[in-house]
């Protein structure tokens, strides 16, 4: 999990002349997020992500509770497969396309580029024939299951621990290692396919990690309110304790039950019980109402929106199906500047890292194909400028050369119309 440094203002009694104490409002901890801790403990062969060592679930949990978060991760995702594998060179070497589509199915990429963008990494199955001369079968594991064995003395990885749930993990269980690829001679292998972070030898972070907490802030805003509806709208409430001033350590521990039980967008809503002695030294409680409360969530809402999609560095929201009201992006030339410009930034850079991973599976079965990613791009919209060669341009379009003019002549026909 992400690290929580909690800070407090202490509540001090003041003095006056006749030793009175004189109650100082305590103030509430703030919470502060850092990047995911890499640890190696003395006593285990693998690696830990995250404090708990279940830095995996907390993205998982980031994707599921934030409508943001969710829906730039499927579009990039999606954007990244796009129509699949494809090679330019399928028509002259048909005998190894084959294989090559055989080997590396529409269900285990999709996956693979699913993992790599939300989860910053990816694994792969090796799987062998019997004399090992041949990868007879590439399959998808789930990352968040993977912890990588510590390095070598030469600073590579060498196996992989498995374990299908990692929160539930205690010392003394017994943990599957699985080579990693190329350093063994076992039926399976793990091809763990992961950009390079400076500082990161073992996991790669999330490319918008600068965005988790915003992601965070959304799914609380969003858990407040709903708590707070069903919960009959009760305002914020300042309690006076009319009986009395307790020691230091009472009130903190009165403090600290209060925090407990009423505290965080899941405690919104609730009500309070009290019994007294009397009238005189019961209990006080003021409302204290957040004037323009609407605009500020709404802003809070809007903020972190706008953060995550910046962190994800998207071009223009309608391009992963997010309807903006700023204007950005709203007219065809924009969001045709728009989606050739992210393609080309945040598209294109994670397919190479996938496809040059993917080139190594296939050059131990001795096929030389020049594979690439078939683009979801427009016909309209794809950018030729520095496209050369008809490798380079069935790249970019995902056409191949002989129906190329054909289809050109269907978009030309469809401007036209709709002009």
């Amino acid at each position: 999990m992400a690290k929580r440094a909690k800070y407090y203002a202490k509540k001090k009694p003041i003095m006056d002349n006749k030793e009175q104490k004189i109650n100082v409002p305590t103030f509430l901890q703030l919470k502060s997020y850092s990047k995911p801790e890499i640890k190696e403990y003395y006593n285990d062969d693998f690696v830990a992500y995250g404090d708990d060592n279940d830095y995996f679930t907390y993205l998982i949990d980031r994707y599921n509770g934030s409508p943001t978060n969710n829906a730039a991760i499927n579009g990039i995702s999606e954007m990244i497969y796009g129509r699949g594998l494809d090679a330019t060179d399928s028509r002259e070497k048909e005998a190894e396309y084959l294989q090559m589509k055989e080997l590396l199915k529409k269900n285990v990429i999709k996956r693979i580029c699913h993992d790599f963008k939300m989860m910053g990494q990816a694994a792969l199955q090796i799987i062998y024939s019997k004399d090992r001369k041949k990868i007879a079968q590439v399959e998808h594991i789930p990352v968040e299951t993977l912890r990588a064995e510590k390095c070598n003395s030469k600073g590579e990885i060498e196996g992989y621990y498995y374990h299908s749930d990692w929160a539930s993990a205690r010392t003394g269980d017994k943990l599957t290692r699985i080579p990693a690829f190329g350093f063994s001679n076992q039926p399976i292998e793990i091809l763990y396919i992961k950009p390079y972070r400076a500082g990161y030898k073992y996991y790669s972070p999330v490319d918008y990690q600068g965005g988790l907490q915003y992601a965070e802030l959304e799914e609380e805003i969003a858990n407040y309110h709903i708590n707070n509806i069903q919960n009959g709208l009760s305002p914020s409430m300042l309690i006076n304790f009319n009986n009395g001033t307790p020691d230091a350590e009472q009130r903190d521990e009165i403090e600290r039950s209060i925090m407990n039980k009423f505290s965080g967008s899941s405690n919104a809503g609730r009500f309070i019980l009290a019994f007294n002695d009397s009238k005189e030294l019961s209990a006080t409680i003021e409302p204290v109402q957040l004037s323009d409360a609407h605009q500020q969530y709404q802003f809070l809402s809007d903020e972190s929106m706008r953060k995550v999609m910046v962190s994800h560095r998207i071009v223009s929201p309608m391009l992963v199906g997010i309807k903006d009201t700023s204007g950005l992006g709203n007219n065809a030339e924009e969001l045709q500047t728009a989606s050739v410009l992210m393609d080309n930034t945040v598209i294109r850079p994670m397919q190479v890292t996938i496809l040059d991973e993917l080139e190594k599976i296939l050059e131990f079965n001795g096929i030389q194909l020049d594979i690439y990613f078939k683009t979801l791009q427009p016909l309209e919209f794809t950018d030729l400028t520095n496209a050369i060669s008809e490798a380079e341009i069935e790249k970019e379009t995902g056409i191949k050369k002989d129906i190329e003019e054909e289809v050109k002549e269907k978009v030309e026909e469809q401007i036209e119309n709709v002009e």
